[in-house]
């Protein structure tokens, strides 16, 4: 039985807002490597734990779930 393809486009990284770089001191951004985005299978869905934010908490922690992408089912490299 053969599996079906995934199909993958990039979409805008939710930690970075597609910019490549993260915080004050603008470090690469952890969840897009930098790239400012990311590839998520298609048809792209947000992540439905931090409803596409890509942060979490009172303290804007990273998503567990998606890893701050803000996206599910992103290939990670």
């Amino acid at each position: 039985m053969a599996l079906p393809s995934i199909n993958y486009a990039p979409e805008t990284c939710a930690m970075c807002q597609g910019k490549g770089r993260f915080g004050d001191a603008g470090l690469k951004c952890p969840a897009c490597n930098g790239m400012g985005s990311v590839l998520v299978a298609q048809p792209s869905r947000p992540c439905g734990w931090c409803e596409g934010k890509g942060r979490m908490g009172e303290y804007g922690d990273r998503c567990p779930t998606c890893g701050g992408a803000g996206w599910v089912h992103v290939m990670r490299g």
